[in-house]
């Protein structure tokens, strides 16, 4: 059977009917390859993407647990961060987000910050369920720090720091400032481990019973064999 003879018109009109497909598959790819971002909780960030995500909130999911950089975090049954554990510690820099001033200023006016459970310096995350609205100079910057910076010592030291907790209290089921913060951890150095256990209020202090917890802080850490914290480190 003779070929099919077609117009120069019919063959042109062909081709550009092919050409439109093309174009036309080629903008469904691009749009179905197309990563989607969409924004996660206030205060956020993606610096550390293994890090579970959680809105910056003032109650998170009750009774659920969160996992991110060295740490375990849980939430009471009302969504309050509850706990935070570190098998092992590190010096690392963790995130830093706007979700530290949020939680902070949840407490009112005055002298508060978001603090963190796990340290940033210890890898832990500025996220809600790392952080709770803690005096600024005396308990954040001041006990917890420093009782952080005894650990920064026995690693310094050549030594490790594991089971590391917080644990919170709260004063009623509602508040999300808690009253009471207990930290416990173990130093191993030159072989001796010695578990040590502090427990701080979160409240203003007078100054001499800064001093007198600072002094059993400190007495702690060098009766575990950790070096002496430098008051440059503060």
């Amino acid at each position: 059977m003779p070929g099919a003879r077609f117009s120069p018109a019919l063959k042109r009109s062909a081709a550009a009917g092919a050409l439109l497909a093309a174009a036309a598959a080629s903008a469904v790819l691009t749009t179905t390859t197309h990563e989607h971002h969409t924004g996660g909780g206030t205060g956020n960030s993606t610096a550390d993407s293994t890090a579970d995500s959680a809105p910056c909130e003032r109650y998170l999911q009750p009774g659920h647990t969160y996992r991110a950089g060295p740490g375990t975090f849980t939430t009471d049954g009302q969504g309050r961060p509850q706990e935070a554990v570190a098998k092992t510690l590190t010096q690392a820099k963790g995130e830093r987000t706007g979700c530290e001033s949020t939680v902070g200023n949840w407490a009112g006016s005055g002298d508060w910050n978001g603090g963190h459970l796990i340290a940033a310096s210890f890898g832990g995350v500025s996220r809600r369920y790392n952080l709770v609205p803690m005096r600024g100079r005396q308990i954040n910057q001041g006990l917890m720090k420093r009782v952080e910076d005894g650990a920064r010592a026995c690693l310094d030291g050549r030594g490790a720091v594991t089971g590391y907790r917080v644990r919170l209290h709260y004063p009623d089921a509602r508040n999300i400032v808690p009253d009471g913060i207990a930290m416990s951890l173990t130093p191993s150095v030159s072989g001796r481990s010695r578990q040590l256990g502090f427990t701080l209020p979160n409240k203003t202090l007078p100054a001499s019973e800064v001093k007198a917890k600072e002094a059993e802080i400190d007495k702690e850490f060098e009766a575990a064999g950790c070096r002496k914290v430098s008051s440059a480190r503060r």
